[in-house]
């Protein structure tokens, strides 16, 4: 019975996002407030005391299914589980979304856009899919839980609607995550269809017995998956135009839910990842390019959310480093410590921006030190354990735990050991800034504190934990089924001196004249090196091209071709495909019907006439209404629940 508590963990955030969005009442700001928060704490306390029996040896693991299905030789097994992943997974998400409730029911007070129903319930069904995701037993469960975050993303990032802006990097981080998606999605069906089950503990076996070449490209697939949804390299260009989004949101994001998604994928499947050398080496390449990327292009940047949000991307590249190098154990216990401080970095960062006049640019932080004192210590420790401080931070101690199982790792990892090593002292040129800028006086206007006891606990209770948290490494390590590198004093020293150096260059770029101009005027690095710009003239111009020539103002080309009834019409909803789909039958009518009058022939081509037919009118199903799809969605979802019902009912 106790297993079947797993299935309730998700349901409060659940039910808070349906209350809230579907709220005949017209619910006040307080009602609002209360429903959400409740709903968004509530699986902290349903989940922790499960957590500490587990953690204790008290329980093991422990699978609570939902309803099985068979069709024939496939098995359909829905079902949440606990092992030492969801255990820690879950532990961290339910923690950190419960702090960023609690902060977010102060900072969005005042919010311009004052639609807080619409903000706490998709906050809610964000909490809800990263449950969903961490405790899923089955890749159905595991892959809607994905998906739903995505949504939510794109709906957040998004949530001033009145922003061009925000708009735009919603629609962008929406389209650039489905490329990624749709590979994890190819790589969930084919080890559906080795393993012909959906459930975890028959998935990974069966991957693994597959033959060589398809087990490397399920591998591959996931790799895909997991690098765009963490935004690394070459996907990192969504991230830090998502800043658009509120400051929660970010915190949210960032720490324990949609891009550590990707790191907790690829734990999740690290046996297929490290059974393919090919692909572990290239994961550990990716996360260490993604790592040095990302410290380099933070560096650069004069807006604290965006220096975060490329921190983000470089730590992130850190975990990939550790499963690259079979150690996810490790890169596990990063995923908590850098849930902490990140979460913590992002919330007193919004403090202190609203102390320097709501800009968050960093040059508008100086002398918020003096007026919002608590933000600002807590944001330094954040910062300290961001940059690896020696000893006292936790993040030194996951950082050099990635280090050590780099540098242990023969030749290559020693490569690696070394990149990842000029990647945390470029961390500490970054992390600092903000706090040395803050101690600055002010240039103009004395900027204006204010430190609501709602928003400043989760920031101490956040801070306590990136001290602390550095005791967390090694049993996370231990849990995972691994062991914690001891690579040598002097390797250690090494990283605690890389740490230091980090200082020094913080210091260095913010008092040095000359140092700090070189920095403002680094406009390439801060662009994130104009690769959205490379994209933009190799991907989006040509394809906005055909599209322009294909349809022009009247669909004349595609016209031309197959005359189509769209073209008739004058306009055409999808040019490119329509085009496609009348190039292939006027090439049939003129090739292949004059050699061919016989009346099989002509019965066949009257099928594809009235297969064309078809198409067009199912075509109108691919709307690119996200409502429709949700309605759809939605619709599907009710069919699965009452066939899973009606087949094993009684």
């Amino acid at each position: 019975m106790l297993a079947y508590l797993l299935l309730l963990v998700p349901l409060p955030p659940l039910g808070g996002f349906l209350l809230l969005a579907l709220d005949p009442y017209r619910m006040d700001r307080r009602p609002v407030l209360a429903l959400s928060l409740a709903a968004g704490i509530a699986p902290l306390f349903l989940f922790l005391p499960l957590a500490i029996a587990y953690f204790n040896g008290a329980v093991g693991d422990m699978i609570a299914p939902a309803f099985t299905l068979n069709f024939g030789q496939y098995e359909v097994a829905l079902a949440m589980q606990l092992d030492p992943l969801s255990a820690i997974g879950a532990t961290t998400v339910t923690v950190v979304a419960s702090c960023v409730m609690v902060y977010a029911a102060d900072y969005m007070s005042g919010a311009r856009v004052a639609d807080l129903r619409r903000f706490f319930a998709l906050m809610n069904l964000f909490q809800a899919g990263m449950l969903s995701m961490v405790l899923a037993a089955d890749s159905i469960v595991f892959f809607l839980g994905w998906e739903l975050m995505g949504l939510c993303s794109f709906f957040l990032i998004s949530y001033n609607m009145t922003s061009p802006r925000a708009f735009a990097a919603g629609q962008k981080a929406f389209v650039m995550t489905r490329i990624a998606d749709a590979a994890l999605l190819a790589g969930l069906l084919l080890l559906f269809l080795e393993a012909t089950s959906v459930r975890m503990d028959e998935l990974i076996p069966a991957g693994l017995a597959a033959d060589e070449s398809r087990a490397a490209i399920i591998a591959v697939l996931l790799l895909v998956g997991a690098l765009g949804k963490s935004a690394q390299l070459p996907f990192q260009t969504w991230l830090p135009t998502a800043m658009a989004g509120p400051t929660p949101v970010s915190a949210l994001l960032h720490s324990a839910t949609m891009v550590a998604a990707g790191a907790v994928l690829l734990a999740r499947f690290a046996p297929l990842i490290e059974a393919t050398p090919g692909v572990a080496a290239a994961t550990a390449i990716a996360g260490v390019a993604t790592a040095l990327f990302g410290a380099f292009c933070a560096i650069a940047q004069t807006d604290i959310k965006r220096l975060l949000a490329y921190s983000s991307i470089s730590q992130i590249g850190y975990m990939l480093v550790a499963v690259g190098m079979g150690a996810p154990g490790v890169a596990m216990a990063h995923f908590v410590v850098h849930a902490l401080f990140k979460s913590l970095l992002f919330m007193a960062a919004g403090v202190l921006s609203h102390a320097g006049g709501g800009s968050t640019a960093i040059e508008k932080l100086r002398g918020t030190a003096y007026v919002a004192p608590i933000s600002f210590v807590t944001y330094t420790i954040g910062a300290m354990a961001l940059a690896g401080f020696p000893i006292i931070s936790a993040g030194w101690w996951s950082k050099e735990a990635i280090l050590g199982a780099a540098i242990e790792a023969g030749p290559f990892g020693q490569f690696l050991w070394l990149v990842g090593l000029g990647g945390a002292a470029l961390t500490g040129v970054y992390a600092y800034r903000p706090v040395l800028c803050a101690l600055r006086k002010p240039l103009h206007e004395t900027p204006k504190g204010h430190e609501s006891w709602l928003a400043v606990a989760p920031l101490i209770f956040l801070a306590v934990l990136s001290v602390l948290g550095g005791f967390l490494v090694e049993p996370i390590v231990h849990l995972m089924g691994g062991h914690k590198p001891h690579p040598g004093l002097g390797i250690e020293v090494m990283g605690a001196v890389a740490a230091l150096v980090g200082l020094l260059g913080s210091v260095a770029v913010t008092f040095i004249p000359s140092w700090n101009a070189r920095i403002k005027r680094a406009r390439r690095l801060r662009a994130g090196m104009q690769v959205d710009a490379i994209y933009y003239a190799f991907l989006v111009r040509p394809y906005r091209r055909v599209v322009r020539i294909l349809s022009g103002r009247d669909g004349k080309l595609a016209k031309h071709i197959g005359e189509g009834p769209e073209a008739r019409e004058g306009g055409m909803g999808d040019p490119v495909g329509t085009a496609t789909v009348v190039f292939g039958l006027w090439l049939a009518r003129v090739v292949t019907a004059p050699f061919t009058p016989d009346r099989f022939d002509t019965v066949i081509m009257r099928g594809a006439r009235e297969a064309r037919r078809a198409g067009l009118w199912t075509r109108r199903l691919q709307s690119g209404r996200l409502r429709d799809y949700a309605l759809a969605f939605a619709m599907g979802l009710g069919v699965l629940v009452i066939l899973g019902w009606g087949m094993t009912w009684g």
